[in-house]
């Protein structure tokens, strides 16, 4: 019985990883791209604002250091997400601060080797970036890192 229960709790866990919410863009044109979620197997975007450091006037600085903020921030968003679904999948509350390390371990550099696919500025230079990472087998490994 116990064993059922935990395979039911895995496989409902795993459903709502797959699942993840899928949100949409519109590019110029007319054209729709998602977001944010998992666009295949293969690739996962999120969606993350910067500001602009406060006391700068040029806007080519305050549109620079509004863009890297939501770089770090899309950044941190995707280890979240993924340690989110470790969470989920059983490692428990408790494990928290150790789970967010090997998560960050298993997939940091691939988080920081991403691509910036979209960014737009409004008129007082902060940034909204979609954000991608792409690796061959991505959610199957996220799937594996968050079922440990």
């Amino acid at each position: 019985m116990k064993t059922i229960m935990m395979s039911l709790v895995i496989l409902l866990s795993a459903l709502a990883l797959v699942s993840c919410s899928t949100q949409w863009g519109e590019m110029r044109g007319g054209e729709q791209f998602q977001t944010e979620g998992w666009v295949t197997p293969d690739i996962f975007r999120v969606t993350a604002t910067g500001v602009p450091k406060d006391g700068l006037t040029n806007k080519i600085q305050r549109r620079g250091t509004a863009r890297e903020a939501a770089l770090i921030m899309a950044q941190k968003r995707i280890l979240e997400k993924f340690v989110g679904a470790r969470i989920e999948f059983g490692a428990g509350v408790e494990n928290y601060a150790s789970t967010g390390v090997a998560v960050a371990k298993e997939f940091g550099g691939l988080v920081k080797g991403g691509t910036i696919i979209k960014s737009t500025y409004d008129a007082d230079d902060n940034c909204e970036i979609v954000y991608q990472i792409e690796s061959k087998g991505l959610k199957s490994r996220v799937v594996a890192v968050a079922s440990k």
